[in-house]
């Protein structure tokens, strides 16, 4: 009897490690993006304040894309997309879409902005995810 129990105890491991190591790297993926995010805050501040004229409130969305330089090391260009809010209270206003660059390992310029309107209609929480807490 306690063979079985141990057997199956031992399957169980074995069965669950895949899937944890996946949950924690997919955790990881999502603390680099924030710390991405929070890193370039202030061109997303400067993008706002160039479309708006004013600042707004933001959220993060997602990291669309990151290329590499193979030319020059600790080049990046990274893609990634935040949405503005009007107020606090209101709902999602614009959906920005941010291409940044660095020219050297902490010169960030911002390369391209597209920015749409967000329907009424348009549920934001399947573009966006919550920032990552981690316990």
């Amino acid at each position: 009897m306690r063979k079985i129990i141990l057997i199956s105890c031992l399957f169980t491991f074995i069965t669950l490690s895949p899937v944890q190591a996946e949950t924690d790297n997919s955790r990881y993926e999502m603390m680099l993006e924030d710390i991405i995010y929070t890193f370039l805050s202030p061109l997303e501040s400067k993008a706002i304040k160039d479309y708006f004229g004013e600042p707004y409130l933001s959220f993060f969305c997602k990291v669309v894309e990151v290329k590499t330089k193979p030319e020059q090391e600790y080049r990046y260009e990274i893609t990634y997309q935040f949405i503005t809010y009007e107020r606090a209270i209101m709902p999602p206003y614009h959906l920005f879409t941010l291409k940044v660059e660095n020219k050297s390992r902490t010169d960030w310029i911002i390369k391209g902005v597209n920015v749409r309107k967000i329907a009424e209609n348009e549920d934001y929480t399947k573009i966006c995810r919550k920032p990552m807490i981690i316990l």
